[in-house]
């Protein structure tokens, strides 16, 4: 094989992982950039406040988009499962001006738990480079972007997932376990 040929294979390889969301590595350099932003209940949500508890996954979305709504589940099953580990989950909603009145509703008719903020100006969504969504990123407790991805295909969330409990020091109880623990405090 000539060195032109290699060449360009190697770059047609590198392309493939990057937009198959496997590139996601080239995240784990870049700091995350602080935000505070209102919730759908209008309280102030900082990122740097909720790395205290832990790592956070960010999420930006739109009512709009279809794609985005099919993550929703998934986001909530994470939430659920991780949430007594420290994890925190922010939906950032980029809705404009016309549909941000809808989030909320949005949102509870969903049975959502997680945190949902709004960037209606769309601020934020640029500072993280967001030129579509769903877009979601994974913050370390010391502020870096160790997983990113566009888009939602099934399956998506399993490598979230892998990079999530990488996070959590000393692992994450499984859920029957928080579940007996929790019982037991009740019992006394």
């Amino acid at each position: 094989m000539t060195g032109r040929r290699l060449t360009g294979l190697v770059v047609l390889c590198v392309a493939v992982l990057v937009l198959m969301g496997i590139g996601t590595s080239f995240a784990a350099q870049k700091k995350a950039v602080d935000f505070t932003l209102t919730n759908i209940t209008g309280e102030d949500v900082t990122l740097s406040e909720l790395l205290k508890d832990g790592p956070v996954v960010v999420d930006f979305w739109a009512i709009w988009c279809k794609p985005c709504v099919k993550a929703f589940p998934d986001l909530q099953e994470i939430f659920d499962n991780y949430r007594d580990c420290g994890l925190t989950v922010v939906a950032i909603s980029i809705d404009g001006p016309r549909t941000t009145s809808k989030v909320g509703a949005f949102v509870r008719g969903k049975g959502n738990t997680f945190e949902v903020v709004l960037d209606p100006s769309q601020k934020v969504a640029r500072k993280y480079h967001v030129t579509s969504v769903p877009r979601t990123v994974l913050v370390d407790m010391d502020g870096n972007i160790t997983y990113a991805v566009t888009g939602y295909r099934p399956g998506n969330h399993d490598a979230l997932v892998r990079a999530i409990e990488e996070l959590i020091p000393g692992g994450c109880p499984e859920p029957a376990e928080i579940e007996a623990v929790n019982e037991g405090e009740a019992g006394e």
